[in-house]
């Protein structure tokens, strides 16, 4: 995280047209490898994968995290396409060009926009064995929500873990901890009762995060020495408003906010703090 000063546009701020500071993550985000596309159809049992097409040139990198077949089965699309229901793009991460020391990437569904699969199949044959940036799909002022695993804190007590008050000294030997546990029937514990365990680690969904600019000169954000536990962005970043959830080096996905309508146009920033 850093710190940044811009001009304020928020709609009906009471600052507005005035310069503000901003803490601020810069997340970097090197681009998105389309290896394939999967078709899905209706059965009786639901909407089910039908088949798939990978691109000739696979990265060596994919065979850590998944098994790549040499068929492909362009014809099968082709002659079923009006039985299929959905497509979408299997793409995969590129840590390796982001300097972090993680090799394995990590794969998952992109959805194709449009209403007509005929449509969705020539936007998909077009972009496989492509790359997909960061800019190509959102842009400065526009809100997305993230999606991440929170930072795992292991081993900790009700008090950490939910908030339960503290009990008196003249209580109990113990006071973090749930002064009762259950009533005597039914004669075991709830799960509702607050009790130790793991904490953190869990999969959080952020809404309505702004992107305050999205940038390719490294240098203009790069501190001395580079960010803390994580070094110095070496692509292209995004500067997201607030905080994410979890730590440095750790995935974390972007998405069209779904609870958010109209928003201000591009910021303006004066300075970045570095």
């Amino acid at each position: 995280m850093t710190r940044i000063l811009r001009i304020d546009d928020e709609i009906e701020s009471p600052t507005k047209g005035q310069e503000v500071a901003d803490a601020v993550t810069v997340l970097e985000v090197p681009p998105l490898k389309v290896y394939g596309v999967r078709a899905y159809w209706i059965t009786e049992e639901g909407e089910n994968p039908l088949t798939e097409v990978y691109a000739d040139n696979v990265s060596s990198q994919l065979e850590r995290k998944a098994v790549i077949p040499d068929r492909t089965d362009k014809d099968t699309i082709e002659d079923k396409m009006e039985e299929i229901s959905d497509l979408r793009l299997l793409v995969h991460t590129q840590p390796w060009e982001a300097g972090v020391e993680k090799k394995k990437p990590e794969v998952f569904e992109m959805p194709i926009g449009g209403d007509q699969v005929e449509d969705k199949w020539a936007v998909a044959e077009d972009l496989l064995g492509t790359e997909i940036q960061v800019s190509d799909v959102f842009e400065p002022g526009q809100y997305v929500d993230t999606i991440s695993i929170t930072k795992g804190k292991g081993f900790e007590g009700p008090v950490k873990r939910h908030g339960v008050k503290t009990l008196s000294h003249k209580t109990q030997k113990s006071n973090r901890k749930a002064g009762n546990i259950g009533p005597w029937h039914p004669d075991h514990t709830r799960w509702t009762v607050p009790q130790p365990g793991g904490t953190g680690y869990n999969k959080r969904t952020e809404l309505n995060k702004r992107v305050l600019d999205l940038r390719d000169e490294p240098g203009d954000v790069n501190p001395e020495g580079g960010f803390k536990n994580y070094g110095e962005v070496q692509n292209e970043y995004v500067i997201v408003k607030g905080s994410v959830p979890g730590p440095a080096k750790r995935l974390i996905m972007f998405r069209p906010a779904v609870r958010n309508g109209e928003y201000p146009e591009n910021p303006e920033i004066t300075h970045i703090e570095s």
